[in-house]
C-alpha cells in the first residue's frame, strides 16, 4: 500500500467516522480490507482505495468504514454501569418524576446489541413496569452490527460472556444452537444507524425525545481530542438537563460547550449534565 494512498484513507476514515488510524496501524488497514479485494475486483489495496476515493458515498466506501470499526463487546460489560442504573439512576428518576414516568435511554455505539439488551434486562430487574416505561435506542455506525442487533440472536458463547444462567432462562429462549432475546426485551429496544461525528446527529436522535441516560462507552478512545469534544456536545444536545452520561472508565466528558458534574457511584464515576 503506497504511502499517499494510506494517508488519504486515514483522512477519509477520520472525516467520515471519527476513527483515527496512526501510521503505525497500517497493518490494521491491510488486514481488514484485504479480504474484500476480490469481491470488488481490485488487484491490490491501492486499487481498492482509489475506488473508494472516486465514490466516497458508495456501498464499497460504507463497507470499508464498517470493516474498520471495532465491533467487539459483551453482555454486562464492566458491571458497574448497570449497577449504577439499578441502584442510583432509576431510583433517582422514580423519586423526581414518579414511578410511572417514561425513561429514555440511548446506547450509543451499541455494536451488536449486547449493551442495549443488558440495559433492558437491568430495567426489568429494577422495576415491575419496565416494559411500559423504558425506551432504549441502540445506534451504531456499522450497518452489519445494527442488523445483527435487530435479530437479537446470539451464540452460546456470546450469551455466556456476561449472562448468568438465571438471566439466560428469564430473558432468552433457545432456538437450535442459538439464544434469542424474549419479547419483553424486544418491546423495550430499537436499533438504528447513526454516526457520532455527524452534525445531523442531534436532530436524528431528538425524534425519540430527550434522553435521561446515555451510554457512550469504549468509543471516544478512537477519536481525536477535538472530535471527542464535539461528540460530547452533540450528545448533550439530545439529553434532558440532569441526565446521566456513562462513559468508558478512562473517558472524561469534556465538551466545548456542555458542562458535566461528576457523580461517584460505588467507587466509579458517571456524569450528570448541568
Amino acid at each position: 500500500m503506497k504511502d499517499h494512498k494510506f494517508t488519504w484513507f486515514r483522512e477519509f476514515l477520520e472525516r467520515t467516522s471519527g476513527i483515527v488510524i496512526t501510521k503505525e496501524k497500517a497493518y490494521l488497514v491491510k488486514s481488514r480490507l484485504q479480504p474484500i479485494l476480490t469481491k470488488h475486483d481490485a488487484d491490490d489495496l491501492n486499487a481498492l482505495i482509489l475506488k473508494i476515493k472516486l465514490q466516497e458515498s458508495s456501498k464499497l466506501a460504507a463497507e470499508a468504514i464498517d470493516l474498520m470499526t471495532t465491533n467487539e463487546t459483551l453482555f454486562f460489560r464492566d458491571g458497574y454501569p448497570f449497577e449504577a442504573l439499578k441502584h442510583h439512576i432509576f431510583p433517582e428518576i422514580n423519586q423526581k418524576k414518579g414511578m410511572s414516568s417514561p425513561i429514555k435511554i440511548w446506547s450509543a455505539a451499541s455494536s451488536r446489541g449486547q449493551e442495549a439488551y443488558s440495559i433492558a434486562m437491568t430495567a426489568c430487574e429494577a422495576m415491575s413496569n419496565a416494559k411500559q416505561r423504558i425506551q432504549i435506542v441502540g445506534t451504531d455506525l456499522s450497518v452489519e452490527s445494527v442488523a445483527f442487533a435487530k435479530l437479537g440472536t446470539y451464540s452460546d458463547i456470546e450469551v455466556k460472556r456476561g449472562v448468568s444462567m438465571g438471566r439466560l432462562k428469564q430473558f432468552f429462549r433457545p432456538v437450535g444452537p442459538s439464544w434469542v432475546v424474549n419479547d419483553d426485551l424486544r418491546a423495550m429496544t430499537s436499533f438504528d444507524e447513526a454516526n457520532l461525528v455527524s452534525n445531523t446527529l442531534p436532530g436524528q436522535m431528538r425524534r425519540f425525545g430527550s434522553f435521561d441516560v446515555v451510554f457512550l462507552r469504549n468509543v471516544l478512545i478512537y477519536f481525536s481530542i477535538e472530535e471527542r469534544r464535539r461528540v460530547i456536545d452533540r450528545i448533550a444536545r439530545t439529553m434532558c438537563k440532569g441526565g446521566y452520561l456513562i462513559t468508558g472508565a478512562a473517558d472524561f466528558p469534556e465538551g466545548n460547550i456542555s458542562k458535566w458534574e461528576r457523580v461517584d457511584v460505588q467507587g466509579q464515576r458517571i456524569w450528570r449534565l448541568c
